[in-house]
């Protein structure tokens, strides 16, 4: 099962649908390679630019997951450290990961 459909089938589709249009909506030529798993390349970049954690930005995303039930899905089931595609580097040291990925090992060795 991919790391979508195991999103989808815990907070549904409307929902995965809705990070993945946040994360397009911050493109901006610095971090768009979603590498091999374009939802996780969202999910790290609705992360980085807390469209996920602030509440002005949950709303006007539509992201109404609950937050700390999608922080402990992201560290169960996201395999976020994984990840071989850009993220949001200011987001990363400024530590935006922390509470997301088991270690941020993997992204800062391959820094985007």
């Amino acid at each position: 099962m991919s790391i979508r459909d195991c999103f989808v089938t815990r907070f549904g589709t409307e929902q995965a649908d809705n990070i993945e249009m946040a994360a397009i909506a911050h493109m901006n030529g610095i971090h768009d390679n979603p590498g091999s798993d374009p939802f996780k390349w969202a999910l790290l970049i609705c992360i980085g630019y807390q469209c996920i954690s602030r509440e002005e930005f949950r709303n006007y995303h539509r992201i109404t997951v609950p937050l700390e039930e999608v922080k402990m899905w992201a560290l169960e089931e996201g395999q976020l450290n994984t990840h071989d595609g850009d993220y949001d580097v200011l987001g990363l040291f400024a530590g935006a990961y922390d509470e997301w990925v088991t270690t941020n090992a993997n992204l800062i060795n391959n820094p985007r």
